[in-house]
């Protein structure tokens, strides 16, 4: 009796424990990019040369803009907004700021993902001779972005980020953890791709 006890007990851990490992194994990889991120240094305690706002996600413009009028930057670049959009309609408290400030809101629109962000990224930097720049996106998008702008920009331009913390609301849980997830595997198809670049 003791001895079929024992054995079904063995066989519920050898059926339990290929689930536990493919669980790891799913679920360990794209927390690990999300986890290292949380180092990533926020914004400098000086005003940095440009605040870079990768678009596509709530709040990164609204974000992006508050910490420019904040003086967190000289210049404020909006990437990846689509072609000929005036400043305006992307930052209505545009039409609200003098001509001399609103000279240094720029707006890119041929970038259409996070490595042609970079690359326009790049453009701006080369011109200008800037620094030190800072990124705004997403929380869950850091870890990505922060890979692909410290692979395309100068290696001694000083990069800190703003993330934009997701809102609440309905549902807001779940699209947390749906977001971390692949973004996590996004994170790693990138540092795939981008060692044979």
């Amino acid at each position: 009796m003791q001895s079929s006890l024992y054995s079904d007990r063995r066989r519920r851990r050898g059926f339990f424990r290929p689930i536990l490992i493919l669980v790891v194994l799913l679920f360990l990889p794209p927390a690990v990019p999300h986890l290292l991120s949380s180092r990533d240094p926020g914004p400098p305690a000086r005003p940095a040369d440009a605040i870079f706002v990768l678009t596509g996600g709530e709040g990164r413009i609204q974000e992006g803009f508050r910490a420019w009028s904040g003086g967190a930057a000289r210049e404020l670049y909006i990437l990846g907004a689509g072609r000929r959009v005036p400043v305006a309609r992307i930052v209505p408290e545009g039409l609200r700021i003098p001509a001399e400030a609103l000279s240094r809101v720029h707006v890119e629109g041929w970038s259409e993902n996070t490595l042609e962000n970079a690359f326009a990224a790049k453009s701006a930097v080369g011109e200008r001779k800037y620094a030190s720049v800072i990124l705004v996106t997403s929380d869950y998008h850091i870890p990505r972005a922060v890979l692909v702008f410290r692979k395309v920009l100068p290696g001694d331009v000083s990069l800190s980020t703003i993330r934009v913390r997701p809102e609440g609301g309905a549902g807001a849980s779940w699209r947390w953890a749906r977001r971390h997830f692949i973004e996590g595997w996004k994170y790693w198809g990138y540092r795939i791709l981008l060692r044979w670049e």
